[in-house]
């Protein structure tokens, strides 16, 4: 049974992030209405109405089958077109702003829906077609073909919303917006389930645990959370998970541990909810929306594109999801209804988060003042933040390394005065750490 709850769940998985998800769901719906249709379209009842409404029905075969056959070939390349609007956007995309945001862009509803509209008006009127009798004026779909033209209507609308939208999306403002709200939304919904635990447990010491190697590899992204809790709550154990979202994994390698030696097939069952899969979708954990943004950032700063605002931009909201982050704890669980969790979850500190977004950034913006000084500023604005005594020493580590990374590569003295007042002013905010050095300002320029 576990193993078929996590094949659902992992087919559901790729199902949630497919293209075809909503087109599909929608078209299977127009077919449904068609039936419907074709069905009470020749009723007693629905044939005396006709006879008195007369507004907007096609009494003529020919006219019938000329009407829904223009709208086939009118919406067929309207949906073409917008076809190939999505492709265009995902490849300017991957080209200019990181190919990690195109699994995004893809799993957009709006898009899925507006072509789902398309098809399943198409498919609507191709079956409706096919019940047009030649010279039969009495078996005229008039109802269908009025439904057909509302639909046709429609479609209209869509695509002009669906040209509106595509072209907000290639705006990399707008993309960042997204990602920003949408790992916001993930960071919030992380604190509010962890407010349902009335006393989150710290770290077990988990040395002489029991460890379970991987037998598969790939970038753990997803954890079958149900199944896990019902098999460790039925066997009663505790387990901790020993990589975080977006590990890779070798077969063979340590993947979590349990209080106690079991047996081979509860192991198998465990494992079997794990989740391996190459794409990063920013809804899947925070993790992926903050590595996107940053992504993003050093993107904007190669030189075929140099655009360091949008770095800054990204830098800024970083720093905001950063200042929500530092409310959590450095682990997760997984809360049950009886009794504390069982199931705890390796989350990166404070010091591996900063070096996996802002390193980057810091190292390809390396000769950007600017930049640099927007990392300072994010910093600062860290310091500010309610913090625990380790969290400040890793922001003042990070700190360092950009006075280190300015001292290395600035050479214009101005760009180092700069430098120095954001460094003073960090000095006078957190007057109990270790003050950070300032930049040496000579006349020359530094070779």
């Amino acid at each position: 049974m576990p193993r078929l709850l996590n094949f659902a769940f992992r087919l559901y998985q790729r199902i949630l992030h497919s293209l075809a998800l909503y087109p599909t769901l929608i078209a299977s719906g127009f077919f449904v209405l068609c039936l419907l249709s074709m069905s009470i379209e020749y009723q007693p009842w629905m044939m005396s109405l006709k006879a008195e409404i007369d507004v907007g029905l096609v009494r003529n075969a020919d006219n019938a089958r000329l009407i829904l056959g223009t709208l086939v070939g009118g919406i067929l390349s309207l949906m073409v077109f917008s076809f190939s609007m999505v492709m265009v956007v995902l490849n300017n995309a991957a080209a200019a702003l990181s190919p990690r945001v195109v699994p995004g862009l893809i799993s957009d509803k709006s898009h899925q829906k507006t072509l789902g509209f398309y098809l399943g008006t198409i498919l609507f009127s191709l079956l409706l077609i096919t019940t047009i009798e030649q010279d039969n004026s009495s078996q005229v779909p008039s109802l269908g073909v009025l439904l057909a033209l509302a639909m046709g209507i429609a479609c209209l609308g869509l695509f002009v919303h669906f040209i509106h939208s595509i072209s907000r999306s290639i705006q990399v403002e707008y993309i960042l917006n997204n990602l920003y709200h949408t790992t916001l939304a993930k960071l919030a919904a992380r604190e509010a389930k962890l407010v349902t635990i009335d006393d989150l447990p710290s770290w077990p010491d988990d040395q002489q645990w029991h460890e379970v190697c991987a037998q598969r590899s790939g970038y753990f992204k997803e954890l079958n959370i149900s199944t896990i809790n019902t098999l460790l709550c039925e066997h009663d154990l505790r387990m901790t998970v020993m990589i975080h979202r977006g590990f890779f994994v070798m077969s063979g390698r340590p993947l979590f541990k349990l209080d106690r030696q079991v047996d081979p097939a509860i192991c198998e069952a465990l494992l079997d909810c794990f989740d391996f899969f190459i794409e990063q979708y920013a809804h899947a954990h925070y993790l992926f929306g903050c590595t996107q943004m940053s992504e993003i950032a050093v993107k904007a700063l190669s030189p075929g594109i140099n655009d360091p605002g949008t770095a800054i931009t990204a830098i800024d909201l970083l720093s905001v999801l950063l200042s929500k982050r530092l409310t959590l704890p450095d682990l997760d669980a997984s809360p049950l209804d009886e009794g504390p969790p069982r199931l705890l979850h390796y989350e990166f500190s404070l010091d591996e988060l900063l070096l996996r977004v802002f390193g980057p950034i810091r190292h390809y913006g390396c000769a950007d003042a600017s930049v640099l000084i927007s990392l300072l500023q994010a910093f600062k604005n860290l310091l500010y933040q309610p913090l625990r005594e380790q969290q400040k020493n890793d922001l003042l580590l990070h700190i360092r390394s950009v006075q280190e990374t300015a001292d290395q590569h600035l050479s214009n003295s101005r760009d180092r005065q700069a430098i120095n007042q954001v460094l003073a002013r960090i000095n006078q905010s957190s007057a109990t750490l270790q003050p950070v050095a300032l930049l040496a300002v000579s006349a020359q320029t530094r070779m």
